[in-house]
């Protein structure tokens, strides 16, 4: 059932991306809690990304890791910002098989445009087999574990702020639409290797609905939930050290056509990032 696979993806949408124009660009000695042109690079970072959707006839899986070295530079508008994959190792598992993927299935960088605040868009995609679409989905999914969402200004402890996300995608039929308010609150600094990071604590109110009709079959999913996270930014360095967001969605999919109505979805997702340091 390949429809499976864009749902599994939609109720993966990440939390951090926006998918609207690069502005405000930051300048690295401003003192903003922002993105800017980090003292670190490229950084190369380790991550790991897995998701379970379980439903009353049958099971998903999605995990991927790997290595990503991610450089930046000014633009005209804040930042550009361009990733390769030197390691990946990914596995979509559905109840029709198994499809993986490997760093050899990515042809080219991933550019994209960053603001301030963390705000992206893909200006560029790299090609990706046939396989790697089938794991990774496509440049967005690619980017979304790469970045967090900041204020983008100077702000104190304890500060919080909030975004609205919406991202709409169409694929084989299905359309998606999935929206997320997030709020993020700078929750205190730790100490880290003889550094003083920002922790910055999320938590996304999410709504997903899907629709749509793929190999003739029709499919309606709506599904709600939230995710947390824990992130740890360097503010010395403008650069983010490490980022953890777990997620759970529960709903409904019903597949009209073959009389099935209030299957019962739930989608469970966690996302682990780590800088390399030397």
């Amino acid at each position: 059932m390949k429809h499976l696979r864009l749902l599994l993806l939609a109720s993966a949408v990440p939390l951090v991306l926006a998918g609207c124009a690069s502005r405000g660009g930051v300048r690295k000695d401003s003192g903003a809690l922002a993105y800017a042109v980090p003292a670190v690079n490229p950084a190369v970072y380790a991550y790991s990304d897995t998701t379970r959707m379980d439903m009353d006839f049958a099971a998903v899986d999605l995990a991927a890791r790997g290595t990503v070295e991610l450089a930046f530079e000014p633009a005209a508008e804040g930042l550009r910002a361009m990733a390769r994959w030197t390691e990946f190792d990914g596995v979509f598992a559905s109840p029709n098989g198994r499809v993986r993927a490997d760093a050899s299935g990515i042809e080219g960088a991933l550019v994209l445009g960053v603001d301030g605040r963390g705000r992206v868009e893909v200006v560029e995609a790299p090609r990706l087999s046939a396989s790697m679409r089938e794991v990774v989905g496509g440049p967005a999914s690619m980017a979304r574990v790469l970045f967090i969402r900041l204020p983008g200004r100077m702000v104190e402890p304890g500060a919080t702020w909030i975004d609205t996300v919406r991202v709409a995608e169409e694929s084989e039929g299905l359309s998606s639409m999935f929206e997320a308010v997030v709020t993020s609150t700078w929750a205190g600094d730790t100490a880290v290797a003889g550094r003083t990071l920002r922790v910055i604590r999320t938590r996304g109110v999410v709504t997903l609905d899907v629709q749509g009709v793929t190999q003739g079959i029709e499919v309606r999913q709506r599904l709600t939930g939230e995710s947390n996270g824990t992130a740890l930014w360097d503010a010395e360095r403008r650069l983010l050290v490490a980022r953890e967001e777990d997620g759970v969605l529960n709903g409904t999919m019903e597949l009209p056509a073959m009389g099935m109505r209030g299957i019962a979805v739930r989608s469970r997702s966690r996302t682990r990032l780590a800088l390399q340091e030397e």
